[in-house]
């Protein structure tokens, strides 16, 4: 028997910041100054958002450049930014910032047009909690996939990194350490998560557990 694995949840609440950015330098000052819980709700929360439609985007800033400013050059770069590989927002604002000010060496004149609707800056109140959902075998973790919520496999997936500064999911870190399963938990920590909406990966994750059983 491995240790207890207790399901967590996360949500975030929104709120306007005030800042906005008009252009491209002014969204890279944003990037540079704004709190951490911004860079949060522009990445790793609109991710969420965003697997549930299936957009070919993965973060606010890239979505905006593509939608009211055309430079998709750009905002394919920051699209390519793998949040899967960012444990920490002081690396993924470092990361973003690079990218902006790589852009800007390239293609200085785009930083002076004006973008046909401004970028708002938003803040996010993080929200982290306990649920009454446990496992402690392969088994017992099987079964309480089926009744968590998407939240919960989003936050224990996805979010949970910026807390453990793992460089991997939950899941397959419990897995590997705690039952002693290496190649389920490669498996499951192979799964690329801009694929699947997050419905889609409970499936993939149960169906992985099914074939090893």
């Amino acid at each position: 028997m491995g240790d207890l694995f207790q399901f967590s949840s996360s949500t975030s609440l929104s709120k306007l910041t005030g800042r906005r950015a008009h252009n491209l330098e002014e969204l890279l000052e944003l990037a540079k100054t704004c709190s951490d819980s911004s860079i949060f709700f522009h990445t790793f929360s609109a991710f969420r958002k965003m697997r549930e439609v299936q957009v070919p985007y993965n973060n606010d800033f890239a979505i905006w450049i593509s939608q009211n400013l055309a430079e998709e050059a750009l905002s394919e770069k920051l699209t390519a930014i793998e949040l899967a590989e960012h444990n920490t927002i002081a690396g993924l604002r470092k990361r973003i910032v690079t990218i902006i000010e790589d852009y800007k060496k390239e293609a200085s004149e785009a930083f002076e047009r004006t973008a046909v609707k401004p970028f708002y800056l938003c803040d996010a109140v993080r929200i982290v909690y306990l649920t009454d959902k446990f496992a402690y075998n392969l088994k017992s973790f099987r079964e309480a996939l089926d009744s968590i919520s998407v939240d919960s496999i989003y936050y224990h997936f996805i979010e949970s990194r910026l807390q453990t500064h793992q460089s991997t999911d939950d899941f397959s870190l419990w897995i590997e350490e705690s039952l002693d399963m290496p190649q389920l938990a490669a498996k499951i920590r192979n799964i690329d998560m801009h694929i699947y909406t997050l419905e889609g990966l409970r499936r993939k994750i149960a169906a992985l557990i099914d074939s090893h059983i």
